[in-house]
């Protein structure tokens, strides 16, 4: 019998990519190792050793040649460097995870019975006198 057998498509726990899981945890390294690539990439290796991130089809040469052409990591003679675009997602995720979990709260209980005094009083502003211009 031929034709096309289906099945259930179950994703990996959170939908992310192989690529975007080990970003994630290489982001966090950066952050640690104050943005040197290097040490950042033998966290990375000893995690992997550990807690083994990477598999048979997905390794860390891979993961490596994926920052380079995803334009995260410059090539640099002496070691890797961090481009704009790496420096930039540390700052995004930086405030995403300072901020990203604040929501908005009910409106506060600040009834007062004195009014406000208006605006600053600025040189500017004065009451009309007599013979002052219309404009």
């Amino acid at each position: 019998m031929t034709g096309n057998r289906f099945y259930k498509f179950t994703p990996n726990e959170d939908g992310k990519t192989k690529f975007e899981q080990m970003l994630d945890i290489f982001m966090q390294m950066l952050n640690y190792t104050s943005g040197d690539v290097g040490e950042a990439l033998q966290w990375l290796n000893q995690l992997d050793k550990q807690y083994k991130i990477t598999d048979d089809d997905y390794g860390m040469g891979d993961f490596i040649q994926d920052l380079k052409d995803n334009g995260y990591i410059k090539d640099d003679p002496d070691m890797p460097i961090l481009t704009k675009k790496s420096e930039q997602t540390i700052r995004k995720r930086s405030l995403e995870e300072i901020f990203g979990k604040l929501k908005k709260s009910k409106q506060g209980n600040h009834h007062t019975f004195r009014t406000g005094s208006g605006e600053d009083a600025n040189p500017d502003l004065r009451a009309f006198q007599f013979g002052d211009k219309l404009e």
